[in-house]
């Protein structure tokens, strides 16, 4: 049976039974195991990184505690969850040396680097640095012993703060208690710290490495006595591509290259201080070159290791080198804490997680200093998970009022009060006889210790001994003493290092903070120095929820696969790991205040959760009684105390998580949903915004001409309706002509030289009555620059034309003097030139043409019923404007002009207002190359071939008048409208519809000979369909009275229909025509029901609307003035209202009036 959790081990089960239940996960390779919330790591060896892999790290990820098998990603997990809600979490690793304690707090700083989410570049900067300062630091820190390849020689504190994004804002790393006697003293079959034998390795191979060799001096790791005392190799990994990571890490956190540069010296100095001296003599020329590498005087660095001017023996010289040179390798091991910590620090306050590892309990046959205050430390530790895990909920239980009988635990306060009592510990008497100064320090000390002789201490001979809670420890007092006094010469190499000239190394020996305020002090021996230390992360640790990970070591040789269960028995039992599935079996899992309890977990009971808020004001214990009766727990499992509520199982914590976090799911889910429609809702916004822009854009570019031109006509002239709507575009170019190369060569042959047209448009120059004809209007083109005026003739009728366009006159801006109109809304308009020969044209654009040259020269508009002008040089005639009753626009009979009386628009204010174009297709039907598409002054898109005009695209014409009457300029052959009034088959009525298609309309003017086709569809699409047009020349007005057509038509209309119509309407063919001979192709009459209605206009308000489908073909009656509906018939005969805005001309409605 996989046994996970040892708390389901029987009542009866022994470190036995816990050794073999161990013993048999880690053959199924199964390394972690849990005794309730204690995690429990059997050293996986070859197998950490497949254990501890990036895909595992995912799967364990926002995971609740024990719902995956047990691992320290799950113990990591667990304390992020509590250290969001502001309770400072501390991971403890313990275990012996070799048991895999620095790997797991490598492993748990990666993951923490890994899962969180990073928002800022800073995040991900701050993340980096943590990993790479724990592969600097190793590397200055970590050594290969027999108990592993990697083991750290420093106790290290690494604390993480996250915000409320759980993003890793910044932390502090705190290391203590190196072993620095290591450089000097490194044990036999040791090998000594890793970034002394990469420097000798590394360096030469690196990119210009070799010449920073030469300057050192560095060859192979044999020359130097600190590393040959091993072999010079040991079994370390490649060294070459250890320093290349090392360097690397150190960029990462900041080093600069000056910095690394000065490493290197600092690094290569330590390694020949242990030359210094030789077989016989003292090696001066070494002396020389440490001097050079610290830049320092030789003279200055001789007189330190000699004690002065004094003659000093060789042993001496040596242990001052020795003194020297492990003083310099820990200033420089301080100095990449530092660095490390001014790339990870933060002023930010949030969610704290630290992670605790000291060097494993190490008993060796002679043992000094080092080990006891590692003992030291481990103790500690010890000290505090007894008091966390054992001891403290024991009180707790008491003082709550619960039915609880004691039980005894080991208890180890005997061997730290031993080590650091005040009066009598073995750290306080120590620091007595080295600072007296006495002869036999080693026998004062022992004798010391036999006055003030505890349980925890034996003295024998010049040992004495200190029983652990692994066991009785026995300690060399001679070397206790020389480890503790080495620390006194600091003084002097501290002043020695001062006078550098290499500003890095002279600020070498500053005392750093680890990065936040409370890091240990300076002090004077190496055993108050670890006391202080293990004090100072103690106090850290203190305020913290402890979470413990206990590593294990399979065996004696960490053979891959191999555990020894006997060797893993003994741990278990110096551990004391029985007592811990003790207590987890008997104690409680889980306990909390009634108000902490409640605010956790109301959400569990909608009794006490309205609107995701508590709402609870009874008393808070029975609260937590409903809560737990909601999510059906037994009373059985859970006691109510005098302050707190204990919950006996785990699983019941674990059902209350699983509720409580699928209510957040939950809302989750709405708040997603609700986001997601909300999102919906901004884009249905943006793109209504975005067409409603796209509408408004067309217009936006004439927006200045239509203020000013309104500002300057604004009670002066008469204006056409149509002209002062916001339909019409005040484009300027309508004829398209920076698109026309053979308009442009008119302008300059030249490309380059070309100026940008800003008025194009057809027009008529009004020619000199003579006796005994009228005025004559002359087809012409109307051209102009910011520099020039030109009037430009059609040349593409003319036979044995050499070029399409010629030049009729060019008038230069600047000498146009003024421009006179009159006050009447007609075409006409004169441009006064300085050159006495003036331009009298008609343009249907006249009130636009004149703003543009007021925006380009500035020139005096005037209005006024004579105008005054010179047709040729000195030579003076009028021409005058009145008005009259008559259909068509303007009459001109040789020197007066009449003006249709019909009543003109005028703004009452100069300020236009511009709203946005009516609704169309979403984008305009793409024409052949060959043609042009574009908008015309109703709105409609025009496409112009050879005088034949297509209509693809536009909106509803916005009056019946604009189809209606007035003479019209012959369309120039190859020529594109963009404006302007046009023939009447140039005016079709085209209408959107509900799919966005609009109808190409085309239909013959009255008294065209060709036949013609046109129908109504609605909905859906349809093929052009186009037909022979015949545009009539407006000299004189019309060619022939329309009355008599329409009068007869009307006559038709009424005989078919035995009514007259007293309607003035637009008539909609039928879908099918033919030419009927003698008739000049008109449309066949309607039948009697449209007759009918058009007859009785008064029927037409008790009609109801006409249900039509897509694709139906209807009759279409449209209403004079009403622009949104009209009278339908459909192929049954129905007759009703249907909104034009569903309709789809195929072809224009001929436009008559009716008397």
């Amino acid at each position: 049976r996989r046994m996970e959790d040892l708390v389901a081990l029987d009542e009866a089960a022994d470190e036995a039974a816990v050794a073999r239940a161990l013993c048999r996960r880690h053959a199924e390779k199964a390394f972690y195991t849990a005794i309730a919330d204690v995690a429990v790591c059997v050293n996986p060896g070859a197998d950490s990184a497949a254990l501890h892999s990036a895909d595992t790290a995912r799967r364990y990820h926002s995971q609740p505690l024990r719902s995956l098998p047990p691992h320290v990603f799950a113990t990591v997990e667990a304390a992020l969850a509590s250290a969001k809600s502001f309770q400072a979490q501390c991971i403890v690793l313990q275990g012996e040396s070799g048991s895999g304690k620095s790997e797991v707090a490598r492993r748990i700083v990666q993951y923490l680097c890994d899962v969180t989410s990073s928002s800022t570049d800073r995040v991900v900067q701050i993340k980096r640095s943590f990993v790479e300062a724990h592969v600097v630091l190793a590397a200055f820190g970590n050594a290969s012993t027999p108990r592993g390849i990697d083991a750290s020689r420093f106790g290290k504190y690494c604390e993480m703060t996250f915000n409320e994004k759980t993003e890793l804002c910044g932390g502090r790393i705190v290391a203590f208690m190196l072993d620095k006697m290591r450089v000097t003293n490194c044990p036999e079959g040791e090998r000594n710290f890793h970034f002394l034998y990469q420097i000798c390795k590394g360096l030469p191979a690196a990119r210009e490495g070799s010449a920073i060799c030469n300057q050192l001096k560095l060859t192979e790791a044999q020359q130097f006595r600190y590393l040959s005392r091993n072999g010079g190799g040991g079994n370390a990994a490649d060294d070459n591509a250890a320093f290349e990571q090392t360097v690397g890490a150190l960029r990462a956190i900041g080093a600069k290259d000056d910095e690394l540069k000065a490493v290197y010296r600092i690094a290569a100095a330590v390694l020949w201080l242990g030359n210094v001296v030789g077989a016989n003599a003292v090696n001066n020329a070494t002396i020389e070159h440490v001097a050079k590498l610290l830049e320092t005087e030789p003279a200055t660095l001789q007189r330190l290791l000699s004690g002065g001017e004094r003659e000093a023996t060789l042993a001496e010289v040596g242990a001052a080198a020795d003194s020297f040179a492990s003083q310099l390798y820990a200033q420089l091991f301080e100095w990449a804490v530092w660095k490390a910590n001014r790339a990870i620090e933060t002023k930010a306050k949030g969610a704290s997680l630290s992670v605790l590892d000291v060097p494993g309990f190490e008993p060796l046959k002679t043992n000094g200093l080092q080990q006891m205050c590692i003992n030291y430390a481990n103790e500690k530790l010890f000290r505090l998970f007894c008091e966390t895990t054992l001891e403290r909920p024991q009180r707790e239980y008491q003082s709550e009022g619960l039915n609880w009988s004691s039980a005894e635990f080991y208890n180890n306060m005997p061997a730290c009060e031993a080590i650091e009592g005040q009066q009598t510990g073995v750290f306080t008497l120590l620091d007595e006889v080295c600072t007296g100064n006495q002869k036999d320090a080693a026998g004062t000390f022992l004798q010391a210790l036999k006055d003030y002789n505890t349980s925890a201490v034996s003295v024998s001979g010049s040992h004495f001994k200190i029983k652990h809670f692994v066991g009785k420890v026995k300690y060399n007092a001679g070397a206790l003493i020389a480890g503790n006094t080495e620390l006194l010469a600091e003084s002097a190499a501290v002043a020695y290092l001062a006078t550098s000239k290499n500003v890095f190394i002279a600020g070498l020996v500053q005392k750093r903070s680890v990065g936040v305020e409370g890091s240990p002090p300076a002090t004077v021996t190496h055993a108050h120095a670890a006391k202080q230390s293990v004090g100072y992360v103690l106090s850290a640790t203190a305020s913290c929820t402890c979470r413990f990970v206990f590593c294990l070591r399979p065996s004696e040789a960490l053979a891959d696969g191999v555990c020894d269960l006997n060797y893993l028995l003994a741990q278990i039992k110096f551990l004391h790991l029985l007592d811990v599935l003790t207590m987890k079996k008997a104690g409680f899992h889980y306990s909390a205040t009634f108000q902490q309890f409640l605010e956790k977990y109301y959400l569990c009971c909608p009794a006490l959760c309205v609107g995701g808020k508590l709402a609870w004001d009874e008393e808070p214990s029975l609260g937590c009684a409903a809560i737990l009766k909601q999510c059906g727990v037994s009373s059985r499992h859970y006691v109510l105390g005098s302050s707190k509520i204990f919950v006996a199982r785990a699983k019941t914590i674990w059902q209350l998580d699983e509720i409580r976090d699928q209510f957040w799911k939950d809302m989750a889910q709405r708040i997603v949903s609700a986001l997601r429609s909300y999102q919906q809702y901004q884009r249905e916004c943006i793109s209504t915004i975005q067409a409603s822009y796209t509408q408004w854009r067309a217009t936006a570019p004439s927006q200045d001409v239509r203020t000013t031109c309104n500002y300057l006509f604004s009670g002066k002239k008469e204006r056409k309706r149509f002209s002062l709507t916001s339909v019409r575009h005040y484009c300027g170019d309508y004829l398209d002509a920076n698109s026309n190369e053979a308009l442009l060569k008119v302008i300059s042959p030249e490309q380059q030289q070309r100026p940008s047209v800003v008025f194009s448009s057809c027009c008529y120059r009004v020619t000199e009555p003579s006796l005994l004809k009228d005025a004559t209007l002359e087809p012409l083109i109307v051209l102009l620059t910011a520099k020039i005026l030109l009037l430009v003739e059609d040349a593409h009728s003319a036979k044995g034309a050499a070029e399409p366009y010629v030049l009729r006159r060019q008038v230069d801006v600047r000498s146009v003097s003024w421009v006179t109109m009159s006050p009447f809304a007609d075409p006409f308009i004169c441009i006064h030139t300085v050159e006495d020969k003036d331009v009298l044209l008609t343009c249907d654009f006249n009130t636009e043409l004149a703003t543009r040259l007021y925006a380009i020269c500035g020139v005096t508009i005037s209005c006024t019923n004579k105008i005054e002008y010179q047709p040729k040089k000195g030579q003076r005639t009028s021409i005058t404007f009145a008005t009259a009753n008559q259909k068509e626009q303007y009459i001109l009979k040789k020197d007066v002009v009449y003006v249709a009386s019909a009543p003109a628009a005028t703004p009452t204010s100069p300020v236009a207002v511009l709203s946005p174009p009516p609704a169309g297709p979403s984008s305009p039907v793409r024409l052949p190359s060959s043609t042009h598409t574009t908008p015309t002054a109703n709105g409609h898109t025009a496409q112009v071939t050879n005088g034949r005009t297509g209509w693809h695209a536009g909106s509803r014409t916005s009056s019946t008048e604009n189809l209606l009457g007035g003479s019209s300029p012959v369309v120039p052959s190859g020529v594109t409208w963009r404006g302007g009034r046009q023939p009447l088959s140039a005016f079709p009525t085209p209408v959107a519809t509900s799919a966005g298609t609009v109808a190409s309309v085309q239909s013959p003017p009255l008294g065209s000979q060709a036949a013609g086709s046109a129908a109504l569809s609605v909905g859906g699409h349809h093929s052009h369909k186009h037909a022979t047009t015949h545009h009539r020349h407006p000299q004189r007005g019309r060619n022939r009275s329309e009355s008599a057509d329409v009068s007869a038509e009307l006559r038709e209309l009424s005989a078919s229909s035995g009514t007259s119509s007293p309607l003035r309407n637009d008539v909609s063919q039928k879908s099918t025509m033919e030419s009927k001979p003698g008739r000049g192709g008109r449309p066949a009459p309607l039948s009697s029901a449209m007759a009918a209605v058009a007859a009785v206009a008064h029927t037409a308000a008790t009609l109801h609307e006409l249900s039509v489908a897509a694709g139906d073909s209807v009759r279409v009656q449209r209403l004079a003035g009403d622009t949104q509906w009209c009278i339908a018939e459909d192929r049954h005969g129905r007759l009703g209202f249907v909104p034009l805005n569903v309709l789809h001309f195929e072809q224009a409605p001929v436009c008559r009036q009716f008397s």
